[in-house]
């Protein structure tokens, strides 16, 4: 296979993924994107090892590395700058407390990662070991997507029963402060 055309199979299985995404999303189904999202990097991983042409050289990584971290420490100020505001505001609105705490753990848990992960490249090939980072990779999008389901399953929540808000569960935050309109 050419490098052009893994890219157009690439752009193909990015479009495909749009489209399940948004479908599945639209009908309040959140399993369908974790698994279309697993299957679609399994599939990239495939096509990229049937390709013939050199896809990146050194230059293209050491300018990756460059952006990552750029786009690292974008996200961690504004979503700090965020984070401080909707904490700072949470009088308006219980919810904005939860949000503010949200992007503060992600904040850490990013700047955690990056560090891991840094670390064990500085010590490691990164080529040497493909297969263990397919597998790691593959667990981690296991985990995220077990989390996933139970902090979005709607087990302790609110719910929109006849135009009143109607508790479910033991959820640990007031009823919503919007209208119910079912």
């Amino acid at each position: 296979m050419t490098l052009k055309q893994f890219k157009v199979i690439k752009l193909i299985i990015v479009i495909i993924l749009a489209v399940v995404i948004g479908l599945a999303v639209a009908r309040e189904n959140f399993l369908v994107p974790v698994m279309a999202i697993g299957i679609a990097i399994a599939a990239l991983q495939i096509l990229r090892g049937k390709a013939k042409e050199i896809m990146a050289d050194e230059r293209d990584y050491e300018v990756g590395g460059k952006a990552a971290r750029l786009a690292i420490r974008i996200f961690s100020w504004f979503a700090i700058i965020v984070m401080l505001f909707l904490y700072a505001n949470r009088s308006l609105n219980p919810s904005y407390e939860a949000v503010a705490i949200t992007l503060a753990y992600s904040v850490c848990f990013l700047m955690l990662l990056y560090t891991l992960i840094f670390h064990y490249y500085s010590k490691f090939s990164l080529l040497a070991k493909k297969k263990i980072y397919l597998i790691i990779g593959f667990v981690i999008i296991v985990i995220l997507a077990l989390a996933g389901l139970r902090l979005f399953s709607g087990e302790d929540d609110w719910l929109c029963q006849n135009g009143q808000w109607v508790m479910h569960g033991h959820p640990d935050f007031p009823a919503p402060i919007t209208e119910c309109r079912k």
